[in-house]
C-alpha cells in the first residue's frame, strides 16, 4: 500500500515537519510499501528523507492514500483520474473558504486538533475526522485502505 502527501511547498514549517515524521516512520515500521511526497513549490529542508519527492505534475503515476495539505492542490488531486484515495488535512490556514466549500464535498477531510475541527463545522456544516494522533496508522485507518 501507498501513502502519499501533497503539500505547497517543501519548506521546512511546522506542518512539513510532521508530514516528513510521519512518511518517514510508516517506512521504517513497513506500513507501507511506498511513501511520497508531492509538491508545487520546492524550497530548503534539511529533514532527512526516507521518501521520494516529486513535483505535483507526478501525480498521475501515484496509487494509495493521497493527503492533501492545501486547496489549491486539493482541487488539482481530486480531477487525477488513477486509483487514488484522496483526503484532505484541514488546518485553519486553509482559509478560503469558496475553494473549501467546493472542494470538499465529495471529500475525506481530516483534522489534528478540536479547534481545527470545531472551525470546519462552523464553515461548511460537515463533520470532519479529528486525528487521534497524526501517524500513518491512524490516516490509514480512517481513510479507505487499510493497514
Amino acid at each position: 500500500m501507498n501513502l502519499g502527501f501533497y503539500v505547497h511547498n517543501t519548506a521546512n514549517t511546522p506542518l512539513n515537519e510532521k508530514v516528513y515524521t510521519v512518511l518517514n516512520e510508516a517506512l521504517e515500521k513497513g506500513l507501507v510499501s511506498d511513501a511520497s511526497l508531492f509538491y508545487d513549490e520546492v524550497d530548503f529542508n534539511p529533514t532527512d528523507k526516507g521518501f521520494g519527492t516529486f513535483n505535483s505534475t507526478d501525480l498521475w503515476s501515484f496509487h494509495g492514500t493521497l493527503v492533501v495539505t492545501h486547496l489549491n492542490g486539493l482541487q488539482m488531486a481530486n480531477n487525477v483520474v488513477n486509483d487514488i484515495d484522496v483526503v484532505y488535512l484541514y488546518t485553519q490556514e486553509n482559509s478560503n473558504l469558496m475553494l473549501l466549500l467546493a472542494n470538499t464535498v465529495d471529500t475525506q477531510v481530516l483534522t489534528l486538533s478540536e479547534e481545527d475541527s470545531n472551525n470546519f463545522k462552523r464553515l461548511t456544516g460537515r463533520d470532519s475526522i479529528l486525528l487521534e494522533e497524526f501517524s500513518a496508522e491512524e490516516i490509514m485507518k480512517v481513510s479507505h485502505e487499510r493497514v
